[in-house]
This record gives C-alpha cells, sequence and structure tokens, in this order.
C-alpha cells in the first residue's frame, strides 16, 4: 500500500503512532484525524484561555488606570487649593 495521508503505516503521519497506525489501512487514517482533531481542540481551547486572561488582564489594568487617574485629579485640585491659599496670604 503506498499512500501519503497521515496514519497510513508505520512511519507515516509522524513516526509509528501504534498499533492502529502500524496496521494502516482507514483504520490508522481514521486515528490518526482523530488525533489531529483533539490537537486541535486542543489548541483552540489553549487560546481561548489565553484570550480570556489578557481581556481580564487589560481590564485590569483600565481600572487601575482610573484609579490613578481620580488620584491624580485629586493632587492637582489640592495644589490649586495650596496655590490659592498661599496667593490669598499675600
Amino acid at each position: 500500500m503506498s499512500g501519503s495521508g497521515s496514519g497510513i503505516g508505520v512511519g507515516h503521519g509522524g513516526g509509528s503512532g501504534g498499533s492502529v497506525r502500524e496496521a494502516g489501512g482507514s483504520l490508522g487514517a481514521l486515528g490518526a484525524t482523530r488525533e489531529e482533531e483533539y490537537f486541535r481542540r486542543q489548541q483552540k481551547e489553549q487560546l481561548d484561555n489565553l484570550r480570556s486572561k489578557l481581556e481580564s488582564d487589560m481590564t485590569q489594568r483600565q481600572k487601575e488606570i482610573q484609579d490613578h487617574e481620580k488620584v491624580l485629579e485629586q493632587h492637582q485640585q489640592r495644589l490649586k487649593e495650596i496655590e490659592n491659599g498661599h496667593n490669598s496670604e499675600k
């Protein structure tokens, strides 16, 4: 049998792969297809988890920025009050 698809005999599709791939034929091809589907699902799950983590981190950083901006505004207001108080004493 001379096929070029994954799961067609030993050494095709990335190595021996176990007895199912060694058997070759449609059973080996089915096993290879299922394996590829498994890894695609794993990769999609990892990417989804990474996306979720990054979105969560971004939300947290945006909240921190807002908190810092509030503090900055408070400090600026306090400076104005100090300057106005200092100028009125002269």
